[in-house]
């Protein structure tokens, strides 16, 4: 009996990152199940070729083929997980991936993408569902009615909206390679960029100088020249907003780094720290491997651009 023991667990495998409440499902089942089985811990910030292997397409752990049996036979076939009744059945596959953590998104959105980066440095997985903004699921409306726009993270069945209130529910759900510091002025610091991001720098490029033209487009670029000058004076000396590591504050800035690309805004001599950050952050690898394509994203906003200025129709 101990022979076939250790048998079996040469034949199965379970790849998971230790903080994974989807690859402890897997862990639970086979446990009541009585299978033994060896387990590959997973570091998703550098994760191992096997992994890339088994899982090409979701390059996550925990996925139903990462479970896998060297042989065709089947063990375990006491304690069933699923009832025989076909409509039971059903129910309980619908209730299992209704509980999963979502993240409703748009695939050319800085704002949801700020959400992406959070969760993929956390370790977390999660499931993406993508929205079309012209036409907005029933789903998205209903988790999100006052604002109806991503992203919206259901966490448990709980629904969170506004990224930068999701990215401090993340940093205060899931503990590892933390957002913000525990320092209560660094903290509030952090904070203070990560909304001036949005209420200034984003504004004055956005609305001041992408949809703008002429007069008011000199305006708006007067003042976003002006608002990245301060954050050029923050970031002097600093890898990034959150010190040696990527904080809050610099994922709540990180469109700069690749869609600020487009209108080549941060020069390399006006703003020299700031241009070394951006690169600096556009270079790690869970932010790189997770930019939307840039051949996509510029049609998209030369389309949005000419739409506002009654040149075009939006795509």
């Amino acid at each position: 009996m101990d022979g076939m023991k250790y048998n079996m667990a040469e034949e199965i495998k379970v790849f998971r990152s230790w903080a994974s409440p989807f690859a402890l499902r897997i862990v639970w089942a086979l446990k009541l199940k009585g299978v033994e089985f060896d387990t590959i811990y997973e570091d998703l910030t550098n994760k191992s070729p096997l992994l890339l292997q088994y899982n090409p397409i979701h390059k996550k752990s925990s996925v139903n083929h990462l479970l896998f049996w060297n042989t065709s036979t089947r063990h375990g076939s006491e304690n069933p997980l699923l009832p025989e009744d076909p409509h039971q059945k059903a129910n309980a596959r619908f209730w299992a991936k209704f509980g999963d953590d979502k993240v409703f998104s748009i695939w050319s959105s800085p704002f949801a993408l700020r959400i992406i980066w959070a969760l993929k440095l956390k370790g977390v997985e999660f499931d993406t569902v993508h929205e079309d903004i012209t036409n907005k699921s029933p789903l998205l409306l209903q988790y999100n009615p006052i604002h109806k726009k991503v992203p919206v993270l259901v966490h448990n069945g709980k629904v969170i909206c506004e990224s930068l209130v999701i990215l401090e529910y993340i940093d205060e759900t899931w503990k590892r390679n933390p957002l913000l510091p525990e320092d209560p002025h660094q903290k509030a610091n952090a904070r203070f960029w990560a909304k001036f991001g949005d209420d200034k720098v984003l504004q004055s490029i956005w609305g001041g100088v992408f949809l703008k033209e002429g007069k008011e487009q000199e305006e708006g670029f007067a003042a976003s020249m002006e608002n990245l000058k301060y954050l050029e004076e923050e970031i002097r000396g600093k890898k990034f907003f959150g010190g040696e590591t990527i904080g809050l504050a610099d994922i709540a800035l990180g469109w700069l780094a690749y869609y600020l690309d487009m209108s080549k805004l941060i020069d390399q001599e006006k703003f020299p720290s700031l241009a070394a950050w951006k690169q600096e952050f556009a270079n790690a690898p869970i932010i790189r491997e997770n930019w939307p394509d840039r051949d996509k994203l510029v049609n998209k906003y030369v389309a949005m651009r000419q739409a506002n200025l009654g040149k075009g129709t939006p795509k």
